[in-house]
């Protein structure tokens, strides 16, 4: 019967660990700054969109290539934010962004 509460506990205390370093990294997200609990997994070729993997969730980081017009000139730029989802409703990067994504001007 020990050994079972040692499991249950266990798997109790990663799941708060989970929820707490969601909370942070969420935190961190919506202030545009980088995610600090997660591992890059993959990275497409599509500007340097990078797909991060946490504990039970996972973060996109959209790095797009785009050409926008600025004053009358075209001018290419990147289109750049993050986005966060749960293992339960788990975002696809082929999908695209699912949230407005500003725009960054290349110098």
């Amino acid at each position: 019967m020990r050994k079972y509460k040692k499991i249950f506990a266990c798997v109790i205390l990663l799941i708060a660990i989970g929820l707490v370093t969601y909370n942070i990294d969420s935190k961190r997200i919506s202030r545009e700054e980088n995610p600090i609990f997660v591992v890059p997994t993959s990275v497409a070729k599509d500007g340097g969109t990078t797909i991060y993997r946490g504990l039970g969730y996972k973060v996109i980081r959209w790095k797009m290539i785009s050409i926008r017009q600025v004053d009358g000139n075209e001018v290419q730029g990147l289109m750049t934010g993050y986005e966060i989802s749960t293992m339960f409703n788990s975002l696809n990067i082929n999908d695209g962004p699912k949230k407005e994504l500003k725009f960054v001007i290349n110098e």
